[in-house]
């Protein structure tokens, strides 16, 4: 079959649907569909204990069939169903006003933490059983019954309605933009940790020279997840000899023809195996998976920032995505890469790390579109953070945030000569003398003057009276 023929007749393959599937299922289903099942047990319990109630003592039976008839019981199982289900859709009605609300500013991601916080998955998860418990008992239910079953499921519906107020709160609380922040913080920390087998056991450049076997991908989607496990038993037979370097990172977007890997060392006939089985060791799919991908949550956080920073709204928003952004980098830079040994030990692996150059490219972007709102506290913050970032960082890393800085930094001068500004260029100033960028600690200090000038005021430098020796110290960021 030719290429193009192959193209047309493109169908998900079994792996694909998985992959979905698996996704779907950690990312909301999992929570809801147990409970519902639990209500069906539940239920079935109830059924049996309700059918062998004809065997009572007669006045057990007759109290029962007394205080609650058949017929009552009936109707209310009717009023409890219908009542769950407009309970349902109202929340999710309520939801997608709130996230309609936001969508200026952090809607999508508001959306997408939502379906991960458990509480949400199991109250919707209870609602649920309760609405399937109930229509189930609504079924089977007799007129000879004592109706255990229908009152259980009448102290079922109370227990929801005091959680929907309860749960009504929770859903307020997590359409605050800082809440969303600070969610996404803990998730790329958590994604992070989850990641460090990969990054413990690969290698941070290659050391195998030569002819190289290119792999390429047929499939269009994101890279959510990189195996070790089957990288290890792939690479077992030819150890060391053969090396697989990694031309994408967990996160990237791929085409149809993209390069996932380059295969080098070893015969020719080792090669090629390796090329033929090593994209089993990569998972790709439509949707990204946050749980072992940190730069999602990188992004999610440098897009909200984006989003209040471009627009002119209260820049308590970009603040607090900044310190997010910090904090990932400080807690990431301290916990560093465990030794290989504790995961199983190295692998023939070359693999990318870029968490720090991702959250300098986002505070990099800050410093650029804060110009188009004029929010000076949010350019120097973005600064003031960046300052904070350069010494912890590995040279590779810090040598693409000087050179991205010094692109970025003729857009500082467009903001008003307030003290944050200020406070901002000579934080950024000492940071560049402490990692040896003379030059660019001098550009930064020439712009002071520039500043000052352009706005129209005195002659002076905006950074000498601020120029402390605890300069570099933290700033306080407003969390509201």
């Amino acid at each position: 079959m030719s290429e193009i023929s192959r193209l047309q007749h493109y169908v998900p393959t079994r792996q694909d649907l998985r992959v979905r599937w698996r996704l779907s299922v950690t990312e909301f289903l999992f929570t809801p569909l147990l409970m519902v099942l639990g209500s069906v047990a539940l239920a079935l319990g109830a059924v049996l204990l309700d059918s062998s109630s004809t065997a009572w003592s007669g006045e057990i039976r007759g109290f029962f069939l007394r205080v609650f008839p058949h017929d009552n019981l009936i109707n209310m199982l009717r009023v409890i169903a219908t009542g769950l289900v407009t309970v349902t859709t109202l929340t999710l009605s309520a939801l997608l006003v709130a996230i309609s609300h936001t969508a200026t500013t952090v809607a999508p991601v508001v959306f997408d933490q939502f379906l991960r916080r458990r509480a949400n998955q199991a109250y919707f998860g209870y609602v649920a059983g309760c609405a399937t418990y109930t229509y189930l008992v609504m079924a089977v239910t007799r007129p000879e019954w004592t109706g255990i079953a229908a009152l259980l499921a009448l102290i079922l519906a109370a227990v929801a309605l005091v959680l929907l107020v309860f749960m009504g709160y929770v859903m307020i609380d997590q359409m605050r933009p800082t809440s969303v922040v600070r969610s996404i913080q803990d998730l790329a920390f958590e994604a992070r940790l989850r990641q460090l087998p990969l990054l413990a056991r690969s290698r941070v450049r290659s050391r195998l020279d030569g002819e190289a076997t290119p792999v390429t991908t047929r499939a269009t989607g994101y890279v959510i997840d990189i195996s070790t496990a089957r990288l290890e038993k792939l690479l077992a037979p030819t150890g060391d000899a053969v090396e697989v370097a990694f031309q994408v990172r967990i996160g990237d977007l791929l085409a149809y023809g993209d390069t996932v890997a380059r295969i080098r060392g070893g015969s020719e006939a080792q090669r090629r195996t390796v090329a033929d089985n090593v994209l089993d060791c990569v998972t790709i799919d439509r949707i990204r998976n946050a749980d072992v991908d940190p730069d999602h949550a990188i992004e999610q956080l440098g897009n909200v920032a984006w989003a209040a920073t471009s627009t002119r709204q209260n820049p308590d928003v970009a603040l607090a995505s900044v310190g997010a952004l910090r904090d990932l980098s400080a807690r990431c830079a301290a916990a560093g890469v465990p030794d290989a040994a504790a995961y199983g030990g190295p692998l023939p692996v070359v693999y990318d790390d870029a968490l720090q150059r991702r959250i300098v490219a986002a505070l990099v972007d800050l410093v650029v579109v804060s110009t188009s709102s004029r929010q000076h506290q949010t350019c120097a913050v973005a600064l003031s953070t960046l300052a904070e970032i350069l010494p912890q960082l590995g040279d590779r890393d810090r040598d693409v945030a000087v050179m991205s800085l010094q692109r970025a930094l003729p857009a500082a001068l467009s903001h008003v000569a307030s003290v944050e500004m200020g406070r901002g260029l000579a934080k950024l100033r000492a940071a560049f003398d402490a990692i040896g960028r003379e030059d660019m600690a001098d550009q930064v200090r020439d712009m002071g003057p520039r500043l000052v000038r352009e706005n129209g005021l005195d002659d002076g430098d905006l950074i000498d009276h601020l120029d402390e020796h605890d300069i570099t110290g933290p700033r306080p960021f407003r969390y509201r």
